[in-house]
């Protein structure tokens, strides 16, 4: 049985295509508060490390891309509102990181949303038991928005909502309450998005 809410999935889709013909101007990283000696590091080459969330600058004013648990913990999710909605800012809150200067983003900033899309996954979730082994909760099926891929003239940059497995970052959680930034194909593939519709 799916339990996903269909108009959560299509106040959901409505979000994600309303992306579609978007200017984006500039980006913003979001990172918890940084207790270290040094600068919060998001930049990994062919991806990027914003942890809280991102904000997009656009001609229709601000949107956040972050996780959250709508469906299911966790998701990524888009919203037509500045990030600091989405976040609990103080002195110790998080904290924007970057990027500043030149990035990945250099040759997209100014350019359109061509498309919008959205990878879904699929969880299946067995019935949940209290430990004299009564059932309280019957198996499940939920699905969950674990990645948004977004097109350029340049080409396209994906969102995920995923963990990078410290110390190596090479191996990923997915889904996860992290969000990822990447910007290739290959990234995307050795994450486990084997959909050539998605991934090509």
């Amino acid at each position: 049985m799916t339990v996903n809410d269909p108009d959560a999935r299509v106040a959901f889709d409505r979000k994600v295509h309303a992306l579609e013909g978007l200017r984006i101007y500039a980006v913003d990283y979001w990172d918890i508060h940084n207790y270290g000696p040094g600068p919060a590091r998001w930049d990994y080459g062919d991806w990027h490390h914003a942890v809280m969330g991102v904000q997009l600058s656009t001609d229709a004013g601000p949107v956040t891309v972050t996780w959250t648990n709508t469906f299911y913990p966790y998701g990524v999710e888009v919203f037509a509102e500045p990030i600091e909605r989405h976040l609990v800012l103080g002195e110790d809150g998080p904290e924007r990181i970057g990027p500043d200067g030149e990035s990945r983003w250099t040759g997209i900033l100014d350019t359109p949303v061509l498309r919008a899309t959205t990878s879904w996954e699929r969880i299946e979730l067995g019935p949940a038991t209290l430990a004299s082994g009564e059932v309280v909760e019957p198996a499940r099926v939920v699905e969950i928005p674990t990645a948004l891929r977004l097109d350029f003239g340049t080409g396209p940059v994906w969102f995920g909502a995923a963990i990078p497995q410290y110390p190596s970052m090479e191996g990923v959680f997915i889904p996860g309450d992290e969000i990822m930034i990447v910007f290739s194909a290959a990234k995307m593939r050795d994450m486990g998005y084997d959909d050539p519709r998605f991934v090509a």
